[in-house]
């Protein structure tokens, strides 16, 4: 109540307060305020937008529902004329987390709309009433990484230096930090963000998704100035949510009925006819005939709004759905000239636009999948007829598939995903202990307690590494031979050590055939030391279970 923030506060929620009295307030009623910062923007049904817009304020009059991008609510020539309005007075966020925008075709000020009620515009933060246009954001919450590059000057003749300020945390003041206002451009590595113009997370919103932004003028400003930040984070998960989700619409734009499916299943109601799809986790293949056969689409974690962008006709029917399985494991297939996996070979561990237009031959009659989930497709950019291949040898390619010749192929990219190791003899978890913090190597232990986050790995390109110190990695000491310990050493150490997991299995050195990882055991001091021993069937303890996160 009086300048510089003293005397007695008062907080306002949300709502309307027609006289200073309404909130307790004596002469000279306000002279400072401040915005109450209440957490991070956090968003639950990410993967499922749907927004209801009302005509009128508090929830009344014309009311229309969209799950897609809208570039102007008040023009009946966009393509979608049901949602036209008149008016926009307010609005309920059912799903997703969502863009709003002032003006048409997602231009003028910006406005976060989270999962909420909006009554009226000023709760949504809203310079005047107007709000013409919307769009869903579509990103990996997960983990989120910005770096903003501070505008340098000219002192003394010379250029200063170019500062670079990596964010990971929300940031109420840049200032604090020793970061100018002034900012050049923005590079988002990770995660989506919010910039503000103001400190604690207030004045204009400019909403920054993965990518580079060289000027003010790419996330939508007229001047260069950022105070404060923070990054979209995902609701916490709840436990007994399923891990894997394709959710499919009777109708084109996620419309009509709808069907969530969890699991592969070899036979769909015949009724429901898929007209667009949302992968909301994994990989899917969608076939056109039961029991997983006939024409194939293999779908990644994506928006598909109809048959077309799914890779099917108009008329297409999908009668059963595959989960493509989750494999760690370096990619590796090689196709062959002649039958019985003989010939001239081709051997690729990435994807091939073209076999014809890299030198190969097309004329295919063999193929060999050793590590990865591959789809093979009928002709060059991944057009025709599809075939979705785990790890197997096919010595008959054209008795397999029909086809005499293959014009592309790629392997399914699995999502970066957090996870433990639990050893299924012991019950005890993979873990690191010891020296990480002085980035020189550590202990990896299966014991049953664990120091968070030293039990959390990730897999990167064959690598396994640790999120403690994601820059070392999974790596046998010394030499290779029975019972050499593993340790968390650089990345950089030569030689490269690789890795390929089961979800429920053996972990197994791809740079050393033949061993896994296992516990050393014993009634030693370091018995609970990992170590590397020639695959055994007999021993339990090479077995481990990978919960993903």
């Amino acid at each position: 109540m009086q300048p510089f923030f003293q005397g007695a506060p008062r907080i306002l929620e949300v709502g309307g307060y027609s006289t200073p009295a309404a909130w307790g307030g004596e002469p000279p009623y306000v002279a400072s305020l401040h915005p109450l910062k209440v957490g991070e923007p956090r968003v639950e049904n990410m993967r499922e937008p749907k927004m209801v817009i009302y005509e009128k304020p508090y929830f009344t009059g014309k009311s229309r529902t969209i799950s897609s991008n809208m570039r102007d609510f008040m023009s009946r020539t966009d393509h979608q004329q049901s949602v036209f309005m008149g008016s926009l007075g307010s609005l309920k966020v059912l799903g997703g987390i969502w863009v709003g925008y002032e003006k048409e075709g997602f231009r003028g000020h910006q406005y976060l709309l989270e999962e909420g009620d909006y009554h009226d515009w000023r709760v949504w933060g809203g310079c005047d009433s107007e709000l013409r246009s919307v769009r869903i954001i579509q990103a990996d919450l997960t983990d989120p990484v910005m770096v903003m590059i501070e505008h340098s000057e000219e002192e003394g003749g010379g250029m200063e230096e170019e500062k670079a300020f990596e964010v990971t945390e929300a940031i109420p003041d840049v200032e604090l930090f020793d970061y100018k206002t002034s900012t050049r451009s923005i590079h988002v590595l990770s995660g989506a963000w919010i910039a503000y113009s103001h400190v604690d997370f207030s004045g204009n919103q400019y909403i920054l998704e993965k990518g580079v932004y060289n000027n003010c003028a790419d996330w939508g400003s007229q001047d260069s100035r950022v105070c404060s930040v923070q990054p979209i984070l995902p609701a916490p998960a709840d436990a007994s949510s399923p891990k894997d989700e394709i959710i499919l619409f009777s109708e084109a734009d996620f419309q009509g009925e709808r069907l969530v499916v969890h699991h592969s299943q070899g036979a769909l109601a015949e009724r429901f006819l898929t007209k667009s799809c949302r992968v909301v986790r994994g990989s899917w293949v969608l076939c056109e005939n039961k029991q997983f056969s006939g024409n194939m689409f293999v779908l990644s974690e994506e928006d598909y709004p109809s048959p077309a962008s799914m890779g099917c006709s108009s008329s297409c029917s999908v009668f059963s759905i595959k989960l493509v399985p989750m494999t760690l494991s370096v990619p590796s297939i090689s196709l062959f000239g002649l039958e019985g996996l003989e010939g001239r070979e081709i051997t690729a561990e990435s994807e091939i636009v073209s076999l014809v237009q890299e030198g190969y031959s097309n004329h295919i009659l063999s193929v060999r999948v050793k590590s990865g989930c591959w789809v093979l497709c009928e002709h060059t950019n991944y057009r025709g007829r599809q075939f979705l291949l785990e790890p197997i040898e096919i010595p008959n390619w054209p008795k397999f598939s029909s086809l005499h010749s293959i014009g592309s192929l790629y392997p399914v990219r699995q999502k970066q995903h957090l996870f433990r190791v639990k050893n299924q003899e012991s019950g005890h978890f993979l873990s690191v202990q010891g020296g990480v913090e002085e980035m020189k190597s550590g202990r990896v232990v299966a014991t049953a307690e664990v120091e968070p986050p030293s039990d959390i790995w990730f897999y990167q390109d064959g690598l396994i590494k640790n999120k403690l110190c994601p820059t070392m990695c999974l790596q046998v000491m010394g030499s290779v031979e029975p019972a050499a310990k593993v340790v968390l050493w650089n990345e950089t150490r030569q030689p490269i050590q690789t890795w390929s997991a089961k979800m429920d299995g053996l972990i197994s050195s791809l740079t050393f055939p033949g061993m896994v990882l296992d516990v050393k055991g014993g009634k030693t001091y370091d018995k609970e030391h990992v170590v590397v021993m020639p695959e055994n069937d007999e021993r339990a303890s090479q077995r481990w279970e990978i919960q993903l996160l």
